[in-house]
């Protein structure tokens, strides 16, 4: 399980969760600075998908 190819998953990992946590204590600490609108949250969710989207379908005709 700790060779050197799965090391690097286990630091994602880990990083991952540290991250998430301090960004929990930041929010319980300070819950007016966390504050996430209904815009921002369909563009956090949707933005990633249509900038692929977007770039899927310019290779597809570029290419042919």
């Amino acid at each position: 399980m700790f060779d050197k190819g799965n090391l690097k998953y286990l630091f994602i990992w880990l990083l991952s969760l540290l991250l998430s946590g301090l960004l929990k204590l930041i929010g319980y600490l300070n819950p007016n600075l966390l504050i996430i609108n209904n815009f921002l949250l369909l563009l956090l969710v949707f933005g990633p998908a249509l900038l692929v989207t977007i770039v899927l379908v310019f290779n597809k005709y570029s290419n042919s």
